[in-house]
């Protein structure tokens, strides 16, 4: 999720400011959905909230979720009966800390916040939810309602509950792929020497995880059978990337991905064939390559893709 947890950890990929002319010409603010880090000088128009929008796979029917004035979101997770959405909001210009966990209907009724958090993620039963909090920076367990809050792992992870097997999959702060067995409280770290950004997938087999490297790589990781071992390799090499999610066959990765990280343009979503990886990945159809669109999530029945979307700005500003 957070781009600033990107600057902590692994440094920035794009351009430095310099402190000095920070402190001079500009001040730091913090804007959440998926909590991403801005520079906002006192000439520059306010940051544009980002929000959850819903469009077919087809690229048809695209429409937003209710938002509210001064508040953006991001990281959206489909319930496994296809019913309900959670996601992550944040008030704009306010730091991490602020993040709160909503779910509503995926028709956009009855939405309602559970707690804070950021980046939930369905148990397979779909009667809790998974979440990472940053102060104290930890994972959390909940009950759909946001009660019976567990704290299970004592570090930042853009957790991912598997589909089966009882597990959660984490990044570590410090590096590396975690899965965590629920049934015996027991944290397996299955990859190392190598780093995560926010937003990984699990496949519908529960054996493989798509993520992204802060080098600038899709990587697939592909589990044992115990889930205590884990092998990677490359998927699409160049770029910025970061959230990913899994079509319901397991045939297909959607992905948010900038393929020259140099450029200030707006992030897209891309598909990409897991069966045929030298195939390009295809830009999601029906999206206006000037907004920034990011934070993908595939529906449960296949035909939809839940995602964040920020507008681009116009030529008159």
């Amino acid at each position: 999720m957070s781009t600033c947890f990107r600057m902590v950890a692994f440094g920035v990929t794009g351009r430095l400011v310099a402190l000095a002319a920070v402190a001079m010409a500009s001040c730091w603010l913090l804007a959440s959905s998926g909590n991403r880090l801005f520079a906002q000088t006192p000439s520059e128009p306010p940051e544009r909230p980002r929000v959850i929008h819903v469009i077919n796979v087809d690229g048809t029917g695209l429409h937003p979720l209710p938002s509210e004035p001064g508040k953006t979101y991001g990281s959206p997770d489909w319930s496994p009966d296809g019913e309900w959405l959670a996601y992550d909001v944040s008030l704009i210009n306010h730091d991490l800390n602020s993040t709160r966990i909503e779910v509503i209907r995926a028709n956009g009724e009855d939405r309602r916040e559970i707690g804070p958090g950021a980046m939930p993620s369905w148990s397979p039963d779909g009667k809790q939810i998974v979440a990472h909090t940053y102060s104290p920076s930890g994972i959390v367990v909940m009950d759909v309602e946001g009660g019976g809050r567990e704290t299970i792992m004592e570090h930042w992870g853009s957790p991912r509950w598997s589909p089966v097997g009882n597990r959660i999959v984490t990044a570590n702060s410090g590096g590396g792929l975690s899965v965590f067995n629920l049934a015996a409280g027991t944290e397996f770290v299955v990859l190392r020497n190598v780093y995560v950004y926010q937003g990984l997938s699990i496949a519908p087999d529960a054996l493989q995880v798509c993520f992204a490297d802060p080098n600038g790589a899709l990587m697939l990781a592909t589990l044992d059978a115990e889930a205590k071992r884990a092998t990677a390799k490359t998927l699409v090499d160049g770029g910025y990337f970061s959230h990913s999610s899994w079509s319901p066959d397991g045939k297909q990765i959607i992905f948010t991905w900038k393929p020259d990280a140099s450029k200030d343009d707006p992030e897209q979503l891309y598909l990409l064939d897991v069966d045929d990886p030298a195939k390009p990945p295809q830009k999601m159809k029906g999206l206006d390559s000037a907004d920034d669109n990011a934070d993908p999530d595939w529906s449960p029945d296949g035909k939809q893709i839940a995602f964040s979307l920020k507008k681009g700005r116009s030529t008159a500003e």
